[in-house]
């Protein structure tokens, strides 16, 4: 259904006549070109380079092959690094570094910390420094640490160390899709988004799949056990990613030059594109009275406050019942090789749950991004209470996995968010940055510990008050989405009363006090 509001937002877009995409000006050499927008026709629904001049969508091209492969790489290793722990948890790393009680969750807990600490500081200094060199520095740190990994003997060397993946790896995502919404035109992005979105979950599909591989393989060798090898195999992965990232991400469009990948006509093109505030270079410290002023305003309180209740959504899926099969002193149910791999069929689902989900956002009238964001929590609150109110060990086992399976669509509107959140704050650079970084970080702050009450290690897969608890989040959350819809839609009135519909989707941040 199409809303008055956003369709005045959707005609906007659609009615601007062909064009050249450059058009010529009296403006000074040094100025940014006029951009006039093509007409969007029905191709562009299934990508938007389909419906352009040639000039553009061959910069579009190149833009999607450097910017959109080095971020996506990045988030794959990101998360393979992360997430590779739970793998090598029930690989042999629980038994031969004794972790029987809740250290996995303390160890868990300790990457949330640092992750939540290195949040803001890093998506505050990305604005002012050389963007894929800053990216690529966090790519081979987090690198480094996951090699040391192979060779820890003891909780504390692993809590150390997952410190510092967790610092390392706090300013990636948030930089990389500020990047990408820094390039790309609102019925792009959402789908782009979610490109680099779905390779959280081809990490841990990777993992899953190397780390069944490498027990197989190479447990043993070397008199080094396979969790040991599968740290050291990520770390051969993540070295070459980070390489590409510092010779393909671009640089901001204020900052960018002519280089090996784009053109001098086609670095003024990405500027033409993109709001006038986009294309000013940041300098200087941060000023306290812009914090200040971003707190006086919707975005800062109700996206954070949606993704930390998002955030809690993958805990029933990850509560799963194969490890219990399995008894010590009887022959295995599941072997090690079937524990790794039966759970990815969460990722598949994730993965072609949240490319459906941004197709229809970028489609639908205004890009809306809120009824992405809605279905996600609505299957947030049902599977979960299926989950709690169903037993862990049926007589078919594909019961329950089914349940599993599902929980993953509660995980599909990342992508979006992370859309509507760098579109909503368009005008204001470091805003979206810091509202980025903000959202991230509360989102972990309570990630780092929820999971230990609601989800503990030592009590899976007999979780039933989670599972209520997790549909409570989801319950949140859906009344969260209806206020972001409602403060949105505010803005967009207040922008239509001034005459203005801003960056074609009503970006409205001079006008959006709390």
């Amino acid at each position: 259904m199409a809303y008055p509001d956003e369709k005045a937002v959707k005609d906007a877009i659609t009615e601007a006549p062909e064009s050249p995409v450059l058009a010529k000006s009296e403006f000074p050499e040094n100025e940014t070109p006029i951009y006039v927008e093509s007409k969007r026709t029905w191709r562009s629904y299934f990508w938007s380079t389909l419906d352009v001049p040639k000039d553009e969508a061959r910069f579009l091209t190149k833009l999607d092959l450097t910017l959109i492969s080095a971020s996506a790489l990045g988030v794959m290793c990101r998360y393979l690094d992360q997430v590779n722990i739970t793998n090598a948890f029930n690989s042999g790393m629980k038994e031969d570094l004794s972790l029987y009680g809740k250290e996995l969750n303390y160890a868990n807990a300790i990457w949330s910390a640092a992750y939540v600490f290195g949040q803001v500081p890093s998506n505050l200094i990305l604005t002012r420094v050389n963007v894929p060199l800053y990216i690529a520095f966090l790519e081979l740190s987090w690198t480094v640490f996951t090699f040391a990994h192979a060779g820890v003997h003891n909780t504390t060397q692993l809590y150390v160390f997952r410190f510092f993946v967790g610092l390392f790896e706090a300013g990636h995502f948030p930089a990389v899709m500020y990047v990408a919404s820094s390039y790309y035109k609102p019925h792009e992005l959402a789908r782009r988004n979610t490109i680099i979105q779905v390779f959280t979950s081809v990490g841990p599909l990777f993992s899953g799949f190397l780390m069944a591989a490498v027990y197989a393989g190479l447990d043993g060798v070397a008199n080094l056990a396979g969790w040991r090898w599968m740290y050291i195999i990520c770390g051969c992965i993540s070295f070459p990613c980070a390489v590409w990232t510092a010779v393909a991400m671009p640089q901001f469009p204020s900052r960018a030059k002519a280089n090996w990948t784009f053109t001098q006509k086609e670095v003024e093109l990405a500027r033409a594109r993109i709001p006038p505030t986009d294309s000013r270079v940041l300098r200087g410290l941060f000023k306290w009275k812009d914090i200040k002023k971003w707190h006086t305003t919707w975005h800062v309180y109700v996206f954070p406050l949606y993704f930390t209740f998002a955030a809690q959504f993958g805990q029933a899926g990850g509560s799963r019942a194969y490890n219990s099969y399995n008894v010590k002193g009887q022959t295995p149910v599941f072997s090690v090789a079937e524990i790794n791999i039966i759970p990815l069929g969460i990722n598949v689902i994730a993965i072609v749950g949240s490319l459906a989900n941004s197709w229809v956002s970028d489609s639908l009238p205004g890009s809306a991004r809120w009824p992405g964001m809605l279905f996600a929590s609505t299957v947030a609150i049902i599977l979960p209470i299926a989950l709690a109110s169903t037993p862990v060990h049926p007589e078919w086992k594909s019961q329950r996995w089914v349940l599993y399976y599902l929980t993953a669509l509660g995980n599909t509107a990342a992508g979006i968010t992370w859309t509507f959140v760098n579109e909503s704050s368009r005008q204001d650079p470091e805003k979206r940055a810091y509202v980025s970084a903000m959202m991230n970080a509360f989102a972990y702050i309570f990630t780092a510990w929820i999971p230990i009450f609601t989800f503990p290690a030592n009590k899976q897969p007999y979780i039933v008050m989670g599972n209520y608890v997790t549909a409570g989040f989801g319950l949140c959350a859906f009344l969260t989405v209806l206020a972001i819809r409602w403060f949105h839609l505010r803005d967009l009135k207040r922008a239509q009363k001034a005459g203005d519909i801003g960056d074609a989707r009503g970006s409205l941040e001079e006008s959006d006090s709390a």
